[in-house]
């Protein structure tokens, strides 16, 4: 009889490890990464598919691949918080309210349809170009951080604050952000004329070069 149990607990023990596992590869998630750390998360949360998974958090897990997304129908916040993720290109999350890809290597990235998105967090990358659409209900970008040289928008109608500081920034449109309070813009190399339509808008707190030293 102790040999039977000897025999049968390696067995066992491997059965845990490989189970997670291929939970998260049956929902098409290519990262290994990513996939284990889902597979936790399931495990922990008592999820059995992927259209039960309403918040993913993996922070510093090596991801490098955010490919099998699209799976995850009912996702609200997915936060991958300092990885390794170089190029990000998001499927249509129609749910997805929260996104945080923060403290990675970003050079590139690409959001489809994300109808829902209130918060973004980008800061810590090496993007040096970013540009965001049609995300009607985004509120808060932190994009700080990075080596940004260029940043176009087209229908944000209700961002209310934007924290893009430390950059490489020379021109940002300040004039098509109907529902901004708040910008901090410092270390970027702007132009005087631009902080002066800054501090002209009475409406919107500007945190820049020019005025930083009165904060």
């Amino acid at each position: 009889m102790k040999r039977v149990i000897k025999r049968g607990l390696p067995l066992a023990v491997l059965m845990l490890f490989l189970a997670p596992l291929g939970w998260g590869e049956e929902f098409g998630l290519v990262d290994p990464h990513l996939a284990d750390c889902v597979s936790r998360l399931a495990k922990k949360n008592g999820w059995t598919s992927a259209d039960q998974v309403t918040d993913i958090r993996c922070h510093s897990e090596a991801i490098e691949n955010l490919a099998g997304l699209a799976g995850f129908s009912n996702l609200k916040s997915l936060s991958l918080y300092k990885n390794r993720i170089a190029r990000a290109q998001l499927p249509p999350l129609k749910k997805l309210e929260t996104l945080n890809l923060a403290r990675n290597q970003l050079q590139s990235l690409e959001l489809a349809d994300l109808p829902s998105l209130e918060t973004l967090y980008l800061f810590g990358n090496e993007l040096k170009s970013l540009s965001l659409e049609k995300l009607p209900k985004l509120k808060l970008l932190k994009a700080n951080n990075n080596v940004l040289e260029a940043f176009h928008y087209k229908e944000l109608p209700k961002v209310e604050k934007i924290y893009i500081f430390d950059n490489q920034l020379q021109h940002v449109d300040i004039h098509s952000l109907p529902a901004m309070n708040y910008m901090d813009c410092r270390q970027n190399p702007m132009p005087d004329p631009l902080y002066e339509e800054m501090d002209e808008m009475g409406h919107v707190t500007f945190l820049h070069d020019g005025n930083a030293d009165d904060w």
